[in-house]
């Protein structure tokens, strides 16, 4: 390996002071864009590679963004992930990416790396049930904050609050509308707000009472790869004699898929006899026989909203809390009737 390049021998190379050379380098825009693209053109021609950790190190800026998400199942938010970290390098940052592995120890001790990292602003999935006062004190350490919740939360960081119940209720009125009198759904047992309790909502405004509760639970599955087995077990132990259900909603686009297999070892036909709703819109969903219908996620427009409320932070820091909230959408196809 050769020796690193310095901006000494960048300012050599442009004929320019070291200081100048330096606020170029760090995106400083009160020089000409003339000069500031002659000190980028030698930088990459001489092979230039910030220390950035130095940086942060000395309490400079970064020009970091930490991305905290859960990476595993039952969905992989990595496309949402690309998204925003897309947005993020189109801005002239990097990006840093950690796994919280839904732990709230976790997510801590990743905040408090990004701040020892200098790290400039963060952003962040919050799971349903995470103690948010867990983390609150380290929110300040940041130039700007973005959570990404199920719900709104009582915070003074800004948040894209990306909600289910609206595409719950409109699967659920789609069910309903085209005839089914006997919808269930199948889902982990935890968290019940996000997609239990908006359905029997649903259910209960459109008076389609039952005498017992429409839930088939399934028991939790890691790693994400098991989640059509161990939703083919819940049909199986909840289901042994008879089909209880004439719609069926699936707490991801893997379940849907097993229950569809499994309801043609029981002589059932999709749609004509019982109807599937997925969930997650996976790329393959419209591909399957029948096409499955599911419940699209909007990563495009969560990205989009998230990257533009944190460069937003880091231009005015004096804004006051922002709050978007976007509903996932439904997608009606084949398998639903």
């Amino acid at each position: 390996m050769g020796t690193p390049v310095r901006i000494k021998d960048i300012a050599n190379d442009v004929q320019l002071p070291v200081s100048t050379v330096g606020n170029i380098l760090r995106n400083d825009l009160r020089y000409d864009k003339e000069l500031r693209q002659r000190v980028t053109d030698s930088a990459q021609r001489l092979g230039y590679l910030p220390n950035i950790l130095a940086r942060g190190l000395k309490g400079g800026k970064t020009q970091t963004v930490g991305i905290l998400f859960s990476l595993g199942g039952p969905h992989s938010p990595i496309e949402l992930v690309r998204m925003i970290a897309g947005g993020v390098h189109e801005r002239q940052y990097a990006t840093q990416l950690s796994d919280s592995l839904c732990e709230s120890d976790v997510v801590q001790d990743a905040l408090r790396d990004y701040i020892r990292r200098g790290v400039e602003a963060a952003v962040v999935q919050i799971i349903p049930n995470m103690p948010l006062k867990k983390f609150e004190g380290l929110f300040r350490h940041f130039r700007a904050v973005v959570l990404v919740p199920s719900f709104p939360l009582e915070t003074t960081a800004d948040q894209v609050v990306l909600s289910r119940r609206q595409a719950i209720y409109d699967a659920v009125d789609h069910l309903l509308d085209t005839g089914r009198r006997r919808p269930m759904i199948l889902v982990p047992p935890a968290p019940r707000e996000e997609k239990i309790d908006p359905f029997l909502s649903r259910l209960r405004e459109r008076s389609c009472v039952y005498q017992d509760e429409p839930v088939i639970c399934h028991r939790s599955h890691r790693p994400a790869t098991h989640m059509a087995e161990v939703a083919w077990e819940a049909l199986e132990t909840h289901c042994p004699a008879s089909v209880p259900f004439d719609a069926l909603l699936c707490g991801t686009d893997e379940a849907a898929v097993a229950a569809c297999k499994w309801l043609a070892t029981r002589g059932k036909s999709v749609p004509h006899d019982v109807a599937v709703v997925g969930f997650n819109d996976s790329t393959y969903s419209g591909f399957l026989t029948p096409a499955l219908a599911s419940i699209n996620r909007r990563d495009e427009q969560v990205a989009h909203r998230v990257t533009t409320m944190l460069f937003g932070r880091l231009e005015n820091p004096d804004l006051p809390p922002q709050r978007v909230d976007i509903d996932m959408e439904f997608v009606p196809r084949e398998s639903a009737g």
